[in-house]
């Protein structure tokens, strides 16, 4: 598979993928028993693990290219909003915790930076290449 065809299964594929993930969210939050009930802290620590090599790969790739990868700084906010407003609804709905606090507060801190840093990447300016 080549070109166009190429091109069209990956698309497909990813619209896929961003579907199965955005179902498994939801049911995260609508639903979490079913999930927490079920399983041991080591597949929480799994995917808490996962998640950070997946916002450090999304940090490291803007950096390499802070223009062409600007979209990515939006991901890394969402990533981070998200992080942040689950922890206060578990906070303010479900239990008084430290570590909910802590999280909603750096998290809230991270995801507020990368929007600025978003913001600023849009105001590099790039001189075109000789040739």
């Amino acid at each position: 598979m080549r070109g166009e065809a190429a091109e069209r299964f990956v698309v497909v594929s990813l619209r896929l993928m961003a579907a199965g993930f955005a179902l498994v969210g939801i049911l995260f939050v609508i639903a979490p028993s079913f999930f927490v009930d079920g399983t041991d802290d080591r597949l929480w620590l799994a995917l808490a693990f996962a998640y950070m090599v997946v916002i450090t790969g999304l940090a490291l790739l803007a950096q390499a290219d802070v223009v062409r990868y600007r979209p990515l700084l939006l991901v890394l906010a969402a990533g981070k909003a998200a992080s942040s407003l689950g922890s206060l609804a578990y906070l303010a709905f479900e239990e008084d915790s430290l570590f909910l606090l802590l999280n909603f507060l750096v998290d809230g801190f991270l995801a507020v930076a990368s929007l600025w840093l978003w913001s600023l990447a849009g105001r590099v300016e790039r001189s075109p290449a000789p040739g």
